[in-house]
């Protein structure tokens, strides 16, 4: 097959998701179980002790910050492929990432959704996901029904069992469901985790810490929406990554709910903010660079549904969307939204990363049950390697878009 075939095919794929961006359906986020068919304006009011919830007006769309995002300057830079980092030899941290985890109906039973993933993950000693929508059997829906259709997310506490099988030892609770059932949904979520072991950052101010062979690892997640630390607040996320940098052999790991949803936004990122239904979604460049600036090491982002590139800004990994991954019930899978890559990163002691690769998985529309399946096409690394083209060295981006699971490539010494 010619070289010149997928770039072209990329190309046209993401042409023809642009095209169709008007006529795309309801969010990635589509419903699920009671919800089905119905609309939820997004995002809601926030409730006042004594006073009667009523919807927020929605904002007109603008290039520019809005009045509630707190932007720091953005860097100058050009789009000349970074250098490889220098390699490292010793105390490396393995660790595995992915995008949306939201298992819905799923059951301790079902311990085949897992089954292809389990083997690239048995190595890794950090395993990161966010966690879209809470794991509770309590609480009450947080959105309206009779304003239309909306999307309400929870799975099975149960479902925890699985994450935990699987090797998920880190996940965030910042996006935009993790309140689908209000505080009493949030709080059996935390409860489920921590009963499990597995760690868990998202709420204001809020660090969660790994300890891997001598370096402590400070896990902040950032999303736009009520109960999170709020990423649109640039100068507060800078603040809480500056000081745990500061401490003793440590590496700050940040991650992002942000970005519009859906096909129309597998694209290259650009330094304004993204608004999808309305809302602010947050200017990510000058978000993840700003965060790098402050001391952070590495930056995964999440929130479009999609796959989106990867850039080596400063000798530090951003991953700008890891699309979704285990999303088993109520989400739109066709197209970009079934891709599911497992990012897979070597960091030194000191963030440098050793070795970057992309594992490509799809969730098939017509049986989303059956979890993330290996895809022998290896259309998400290929078209993250696309998107990437100027961001990351060029040696790497050969691996990265290897056709299947198996290859990958260090930097050059």
């Amino acid at each position: 097959m010619s070289r010149l075939f997928w770039p072209v095919f990329w190309l046209a794929l993401l042409l023809a998701g642009s095209a169709r961006a008007q006529a795309d359906p309801l969010p990635a986020s589509a419903t699920m179980g009671e919800a089905t068919g119905r609309t939820w304006h997004y995002p809601p009011a926030s409730p006042v002790p004594g006073r009667p919830e009523t919807p927020r007006p929605v904002p007109r769309a603008s290039s520019r910050p809005g009045p509630e995002e707190k932007t720091l300057p953005p860097e100058d830079r050009g789009h000349r492929p970074p250098r490889p980092p220098k390699p490292t030899r010793s105390g490396v941290i393995r660790l595995a990432a992915v995008g949306d985890l939201m298992l819905g109906t799923a059951s301790p039973e079902n311990d085949g959704i897992f089954s292809e993933v389990k083997p690239y993950l048995a190595d890794r000693q950090v395993v990161f996901g966010n966690l879209e929508g809470p794991l509770t059997d309590q609480g009450t829906p947080t959105k309206d029904p009779s304003a239309g259709a909306y999307h309400l997310f929870r799975s099975s506490p149960a479902s925890g069992g699985l994450l935990k099988a699987a090797g998920f030892n880190i996940l965030s609770l910042a996006n935009n469901h993790i309140n689908d059932y209000g505080p009493a949904g949030r709080a059996q979520t935390v409860s489920v985790l921590e009963d499990l072991g597995i760690g868990h950052t998202g709420g204001p101010g809020e660090v969660a810490v790994l300890k891997v062979n001598k370096t402590r690892l400070a896990f902040i997640a950032l999303a736009p929406n009520a109960g999170c630390q709020d990423l649109r607040d640039l100068p507060g996320a800078v603040a809480l990554v500056r000081a745990e940098a500061a401490k003793p052999d440590t590496l700050v790991i940040v991650s992002f709910h942000g970005g519009g949803e859906g096909s129309a936004y597998m694209r290259r990122v650009s330094p304004q903010p993204e608004f999808f239904l309305g809302e602010n979604r947050g200017n990510l460049p000058v978000l993840a660079r700003a965060l790098i600036d402050a001391g952070a090491a590495l930056v995964l982002g999440h929130g479009p549904h999609v796959p989106r590139g990867l850039e080596l800004y400063k000798g530090r990994l951003i991953a700008w969307s890891l699309g979704n991954f285990a999303t088993l019930s109520g989400m739109n899978l066709k197209g970009a939204n079934g891709l599911a890559p497992l990012l897979l990163v070597d960091l030194a002691p000191d963030g440098v990363p050793r070795r970057v690769r992309v594992v490509s998985f799809k969730q098939d529309p017509g049986e989303p049950r059956r979890g993330p399946r290996l895809d022998p096409e290896g259309r998400a690394a290929r078209g993250m390697a696309e998107l990437s083209r100027g961001d990351m060295p060029e040696e790497w981006l050969d691996a990265l878009g290897e056709a299947g699971a198996g290859r990958s490539r260090t930097a050059r010494r």
